[in-house]
This record gives C-alpha cells, sequence and structure tokens, in this order.
C-alpha cells in the first residue's frame, strides 16, 4: 500500500519546485483561492533561496497547504528582469495537481477585469511565458 502524504508535504513540495523552477533572480509568488491570495517575495542565488524577512516558511506552507486540500486555486511566479521587464508563468492548482498555464491562457487572466470581464491594457514590458511542468509528489 502507498503511504498517503500530507497537504503540508505536497505544499511544501510544490514550494520547492515553484523554487527551483524559477531561477536565478528576483521573483514574486502569488497564490489566490477564492477571494483569498498571498504575494511572497523572494530572491534565488545558486542553490539558496532568500524569502523578506517577515516571512515564513512554515506560513507558506500552511497556507498552501489549506488551498491544495480545497479548492481549485492558482499560483502566478514574476521574474523581475532587465530594467522594466517581467516574465510571468502561471498554474492552475486542483488538489495534488499543478497544470502548467500557457501564455495565452495567463495573457487572458491577466487582460480581463475580474470583476466587469472588461479588457485590461496589457503592462509594458510583461512577458508571457508557458509554465513549465513542475515535479509534485
Amino acid at each position: 500500500m502507498k503511504p498517503q502524504i500530507l497537504p503540508t508535504q505536497r505544499a511544501e513540495n510544490l514550494l520547492y519546485a515553484l523554487f527551483d523552477a524559477a531561477g536565478d533572480g528576483c521573483h514574486v509568488m502569488t497564490v489566490s483561492a477564492g477571494v483569498s491570495t498571498a504575494m511572497v517575495p523572494f530572491h534565488n542565488r545558486g542553490n539558496s533561496t532568500y524569502l523578506s524577512q517577515d516571512i515564513e516558511l512554515a506560513d507558506i506552507v500552511l497556507a498552501t497547504s489549506l488551498t491544495l486540500a480545497g479548492e481549485v486555486c492558482g499560483i502566478v511566479l514574476r521574474t523581475n528582469e532587465e530594467e522594466g521587464t517581467s516574465r510571468v508563468w502561471g498554474w492552475r492548482l486542483d488538489g495534488a495537481i499543478a497544470d502548467p498555464l500557457t501564455a495565452g491562457e495567463l495573457r487572458r487572466v491577466y487582460s480581463t477585469d475580474w470583476l466587469t470581464g472588461a479588457p485590461l491594457p496589457q503592462e509594458p514590458g510583461l512577458h508571457y511565458d508557458d509554465a513549465p511542468h513542475l515535479p509534485l509528489i
């Protein structure tokens, strides 16, 4: 019988997969579930990930595990690149599955006012990329 993986362990695996996928640089991960949103700024250098001083990994794991155990949610990873440009990737989370979003899917989300459904102008210097597959357990 295969042992069951707890939501906190899956959340931790997801976060480490995101940190690894991001590569070197300054990043902001935004996790949204229903009306709740959490933003996690971090910086990767080599094999190290640095979180802002007021952010604890345990808090991020707890919040992410609650979303993994409940409703469908999403994660957007924004990387600040050259002066004035950013790259974004996104994933739809549903239980233990992290479905990568295509550049087009993410562009539609970013370009639509979620309250009215009206189109929004594209942010200058923002580039949408197809998200990579995340190896989750």
